[in-house]
């Protein structure tokens, strides 16, 4: 019966690949962050090890603000896809915890709360067997009210909504995704109070754009965890349309990628400066 002391640095852990990482909303409460990781070290270890398979862990740390330290306060596996989280406004705002985004579902998850699961709507000519992503992400956040947009790769905006039981705040009782609209692939969504969506595209022109709506409308795409809690598994497509919940009021010029560029003369100007021409773009 020896007895010894641990370290209380329990955060402190090697052979660890983390794939994201986020604050999670926890009011006044000690600092929470949420990350997805996992242990590279069992497969790095085995030389028999010909498919890669491991464990994909959503793991909260907690942040003790009096004794000044870091601890593993709670993990969970989630899927091996699973590569971006999402924070849930909490505190007086909402339930807390998060979305964990992986293939074709997003999974709301907290410490202490069933998990709820809902599919993502699919273009029609998506093959089957091919998964979809979620790469980019922005919460909206106004009094007694808050939504979720997220995209795929392939351009689509869903707006994603978290319900809450009436008297309890920090039950969950529903996720909806809904398809909102079509926009260039993003890295990077932001959304201002103002009412007007950031988009910073990946490769093409970054786009300012202004909400005409919410995508409260009963006709587009909708997949809700309640669906599939009951057993149904069908599958939701939808068909990119012009935008309808997003008016395009700007755009910034893209030149990324840049594959070359040259000074060349005036350009046949008379008394011209010297110009630099570029070729750039994706495809």
């Amino acid at each position: 019966a020896r007895l010894t002391i641990s370290s209380p640095l329990e955060a402190h852990k090697s052979n660890t690949l983390c794939f994201d990482i986020v604050g999670v909303d926890v009011g006044f409460d000690n600092p929470i962050f949420a990350a997805l990781e996992v242990d590279t070290e069992e497969v790095e270890n085995d030389p028999e090890t010909n498919e890669v398979l491991y464990e994909k862990t959503l793991t909260f740390y907690e942040l003790d603000l009096g004794l000044n330290h870091v601890v593993r306060k709670w993990s969970d596996a989630v899927d091996p896809t699973a590569n971006l989280l999402v924070a849930v406004p909490g505190g007086a705002d909402g339930p807390g915890g998060v979305l964990v985004c992986a293939e074709n579902f997003i999974v709301y998850k907290n410490h202490g709360h069933a998990d709820k699961r809902c599919p993502l709507p699919r273009r029609k000519d998506l093959p089957p067997e091919q998964g979809l992503l979620l790469v980019a992400s922005a919460v909206h956040r106004q009094r007694d009210l808050f939504f979720i947009v997220v995209q795929s790769e392939a351009g689509d905006l869903y707006k994603v909504t978290v319900q809450t039981d009436g008297e309890d705040k920090d039950a969950v009782s529903e996720v909806k995704v809904r398809y909102l609209d079509s926009v260039p692939v993003c890295s990077s969504l932001c959304i201002l109070k103002s009412g007007f969506l950031f988009c910073a595209a990946e490769f093409g022109n970054h786009g300012f754009y202004q909400f005409q709506g919410v995508g409260d409308d009963e006709d587009s795409p909708l997949c809700t965890s309640a669906a599939f809690d009951a057993g149904d598994e069908t599958v939701v497509e939808l068909e990119p349309r012009p935008l309808r919940n997003l008016l395009q009021v700007d755009d910034i010029d893209s030149l990324c990628p840049i594959m070359d560029c040259k000074a060349v003369g005036n350009l046949g100007e008379a008394g011209g400066s010297p110009s630099l021409v570029s070729i750039c773009g994706k495809s």
